[in-house]
């Protein structure tokens, strides 16, 4: 009987370390597969918001494209070598998106010619400090501590989050498989393990591949990177003089163009 009550209770203890080693499996495997899932849910959640942002700077970009002749692929190319800035690195809006000359003000001036100047430069302005904040965010302070400066989301932020959000998928869909844990389980049942030896040995799991988590593709958001532009004091000069050569090219379509911005005041 002694002996008996012995073995009862190495097998109570066997049972409790087992019980406890499955737990902590358990909670290593599942733990990260949530924390990873809610990751992607919130990665997801920026991709929407800065997608929404991306309208602004692309409603931006359409009213100062539309200042360069109603968008003129020539002129427009112009204005970006003007200012040494590759104007293939300036992407397109997937779809057309119309001007708002409601966003601009008319400048004082005595001439056309250097009211249409005073636009470009208001325009690239407004456009120079969307682009920025949209690539590198903007400083705010903490509304819950006065002593810290956050930044609003943007892409830079947003592509290293996907980065980070892929190297922990990488890692668990390697190292954290459901293969391991289920032959990890079945090692501390010794029942079920004696029962698959004498059916001819264990059985093959093929959860791995149905439950990998598939990273995030970035490149496939619809987000679009655009590259650093010079500040508007640096591309004054320039703007300058690319109003006066426009304005030599098609002096009636300026005019036209600064009427309309008038009218839409």
């Amino acid at each position: 009987m002694a002996g008996r009550k012995k073995n009862d209770r190495y097998e109570c203890l066997a049972d409790s370390l087992a019980e406890e080693s499955l737990a902590e499996a358990a909670d290593t495997l599942f733990g990260e597969r949530r924390r990873i899932e809610q990751g992607l849910q919130d990665y997801e959640h920026k991709v929407r918001r800065l997608l929404e942002f991306q309208k602004s700077v692309e409603s931006r970009l359409a009213t100062l494209h539309y200042l360069l002749r109603r968008s003129d692929p020539e002129t427009v190319s112009g204005f970006y070598r003007s200012l040494k800035i590759d104007p293939t690195q300036v992407p397109s809006p997937d779809q057309p998106i119309s001007a708002d000359l409601g966003q601009l003000q008319m400048p004082f001036g005595l001439r056309v010619r250097g009211r249409y100047a005073k636009l470009l430069l208001q325009a690239y302005r407004v456009l120079e400090d969307e682009v920025r904040a949209y690539m590198y965010g903007r400083y705010y302070q903490d509304p819950e501590d006065v002593r810290c400066m956050r930044v609003t989301l943007n892409y830079r932020q947003l592509k290293e989050l996907c980065d980070q959000l892929s190297e922990r998928i990488d890692k668990a869909n390697q190292s954290d498989s459901f293969t391991q844990a289920l032959q990890f389980s079945k090692r501390l049942d010794v029942e079920q393990t004696g029962k698959e030896s004498l059916a001819g040995g264990p059985m093959q799991y093929t959860l791995d591949r149905e439950m990998a988590f598939t990273a995030p593709d970035f490149s496939g958001n619809g987000l679009k990177a655009y590259p650093d532009l010079p500040s508007p004091e640096e591309a004054k000069p320039g703007i300058r003089a690319y109003a006066k050569r426009v304005f030599r090219l098609a002096p009636q379509e300026v005019r036209s163009i600064v009427k309309e911005v008038k009218r839409a005041r």
